[in-house]
C-alpha cells in the first residue's frame, strides 16, 4: 500500500501518483526483467488531457515504455465533448449495434 501526502488537485494527477508509479516499474525492470511489460495500461489520461500530457504520458516518458491512458472520465477537449449532446449523438452507434449483434449473442 502506498500512503499518498500530496492532495488530489485536478488536471495535475500525475505529479500526486507517478512517481510510485515509476518506482514499481524500475523495481520490476530490477527484480523481474523477464517480466517487464511492453505496454502499460495507466489509471488516467494520456494525450486526451485537457493541456494534453496526462498522468499515461508522463509514465510513458520517465519508463521509455508505450503507456496508454484509460481515463473513467472524459475530459473536456477541443472537438470531444461528454454532455447531453454527445450522449445523443451515441446513440445508434456501431457500438451499440455491435452489442445488439446475434453474432456475439451466440
Amino acid at each position: 500500500m502506498v500512503s499518498l501526502t500530496a492532495p488530489y488537485v485536478s488536471g495535475f494527477l500525475a505529479f500526486r501518483e507517478v512517481p510510485f508509479l515509476l518506482e514499481l516499474v524500475q523495481q520490476l525492470r530490477e527484480k523481474e526483467p523477464d517480466l517487464m511489460p511492453q505496454v502499460l495500461l495507466v489509471d488516467g489520461n494520456g494525450v486526451l488531457h485537457h493541456q494534453g500530457f496526462g498522468m499515461a504520458c508522463h509514465l510513458g516518458v520517465l519508463t521509455d515504455l508505450p503507456c496508454v491512458g484509460v481515463a473513467k472520465k472524459l475530459l473536456q477537449v477541443d472537438g470531444l465533448e461528454n454532455d447531453a449532446l454527445h450522449k445523443e449523438k451515441l446513440s445508434g452507434t456501431c457500438t451499440e449495434q455491435l452489442l445488439n449483434n446475434s453474432l456475439l449473442s451466440r
